[in-house]
């Protein structure tokens, strides 16, 4: 079944669309998504393994006027490189999303992956049942049947150890977007709370003060605190 062309809207609209992007759609069928994000000036590309499908598609995005940005391939979508795009968007049976989810958690941090119906929470047969939630779901009301939108943003890779520029040590698990770790100084060591990734974005709190940071794979640029009181810190991967 296709996606209700509302909740392709409402899909595009989450993860913020533009012509800036390169759409990759997993599992293309009619070509109505990679069309409506091509309405929004994006690039865009479909995936597709029925060949008949693929030239619907091509038919369709001719129709549509948006042939130029588009771009519609026969191919398995397990096989096809789709690292380059900055949206990725699928609707797939949910034991092909949960075997895509490794591939996509190691996509460029900042791509948002896009999902109609199913997420990549897993099931309790899961060995990582406990998995990837969404960022944001909307279910749409009234619509004619599948109708749940989810929205990720691919997080940066934190976890090790991060020396601040004052000496201190930061050790950081994580699980996804979710992280979890412990402040350092000299003996003494405070937990932090609330850690969580938005794409680059670090958040966490510790000894009761909120702490943002900037993470690229070897270094870090962070303030403490809020409003006026704020104060800058850098920290390095420690190897």
């Amino acid at each position: 079944m296709p996606t209700p062309q509302e909740l392709v809207d409402t899909m595009l609209d989450m993860a913020g669309v533009t012509g800036e992007d390169l759409l990759i759609d997993l599992g293309a069928g009619d070509g109505r998504v990679v069309i409506s994000a091509a309405h929004r000036g994006a690039r865009a590309i479909g995936v597709e393994l029925d060949p008949g499908l693929v030239e619907l598609a091509k038919t369709n995005a001719a129709a549509a006027g948006v042939s130029a940005l588009t771009e519609f391939v026969t191919a398995d979508i397990f096989e096809f490189d789709f690292s380059s795009a900055s949206v990725i968007s699928m609707f797939l049976l949910p034991e092909l999303t949960l075997r895509l989810r490794p591939t996509l958690f190691d996509l460029r941090p900042g791509t948002r992956i896009l999902s109609n119906t199913w997420d990549m929470r897993g099931t309790e047969t899961d060995p990582e049942a406990r998995g990837w939630d969404p960022d944001q779901t909307i279910v749409l009301d009234p619509c004619p049947g599948f109708c749940t939108a989810h929205v990720w943003t691919v997080p940066t890779k934190v976890a090790g150890t991060w020396r601040l520029d004052d000496g201190r040590l930061l050790h950081l698990t994580q699980r996804f977007q979710q992280v979890a770790g412990r402040l350092e100084s000299g003996g003494s060591a405070t937990e932090i709370f609330g850690g969580r990734l938005d794409g680059t974005t670090l958040t966490f709190g510790a000894n009761g003060v909120d702490h943002t940071a900037e993470v690229d794979q070897a270094a870090m640029r962070g303030t403490t605190g809020t409003g006026d009181n704020t104060n800058s810190w850098r920290a390095q991967r420690v190897p």
